[in-house]
């Protein structure tokens, strides 16, 4: 198969696992509804840093470390979990606060000039959401090797990581963009106390089934 044909498999099997909805999609959703728009994309860099991390992992092959030290993927694997539901527990029980008071500011986390969250925090916790992602690491892990052979050029693996890359920013930016417009801010105001529990719900299974699945 020539490098172009093997790179267009790759990207025809990333997108539908990038554009399916999952934890990457409903927090940089709710980010960008209830925060500010520099938030949102902070979250949605930090999905696609995640993402290409990842994606080198499997593609160099070094995803056999997890393979032959089952003890760190198990405690890895809780740990994530144990995060998602930490998230969703903490919407369900703020679900009706005002949005200022859902994360106080803090010394440490905040600008100066606005007493806003600092992009980082956001930035880390988009990385944590992809890490986290039992989706990803089930594309990445299985999908992205099987497509991606290991006889491969690593011209072209690094060419692969670059493509998921882009096509990983292009769509979680643009999540950002869409559901930090105003139009779209000012429905989930009205909507904030469901929406919120709902997407903890969400979250608490995720993170449940995450920690509890071999």
């Amino acid at each position: 198969m020539s490098p172009a044909a093997t790179l267009g498999t790759v990207l025809l099997a990333y997108l539908p696992a990038a554009v399916s909805p999952g934890p990457n999609f409903v927090l940089i959703a709710h980010t960008a509804a209830t925060r500010t728009r520099r938030a949102a994309v902070a979250v949605a860099l930090g999905v696609v840093v995640a993402g290409g991390l990842l994606a080198a992992v499997a593609v160099f092959g070094l995803g056999g470390v997890l393979a032959r030290t089952p003890w760190l993927a198990t405690a890895l694997r809780v740990g994530c979990g144990g995060y998602l539901t930490w998230l969703g527990v903490r919407l369900w029980w703020r679900a009706r606060a005002p949005e200022d008071l859902v994360e106080p500011p803090d010394g440490a986390a905040t600008t100066p000039a606005t007493g806003s969250p600092r992009p980082g925090r956001f930035f880390r916790r988009g990385v944590l959401s992809n890490l986290t992602n039992p989706k990803a690491a089930a594309f990445f892990g299985s999908v992205l090797t099987a497509t991606l052979p290991p006889a491969e050029p690593t011209a072209v693996k690094a060419a692969a990581v670059a493509l998921i890359v882009a096509a990983s920013a292009a769509w979680h930016l643009s999540v950002a963009l869409l559901f930090s417009a105003p139009g779209t801010q000012r429905w989930y105001a009205r909507a904030k106390p469901v929406l919120n529990r709902v997407v903890g719900t969400i979250l608490v299974v995720l993170g449940i089934a995450l920690a509890v699945t071999p």
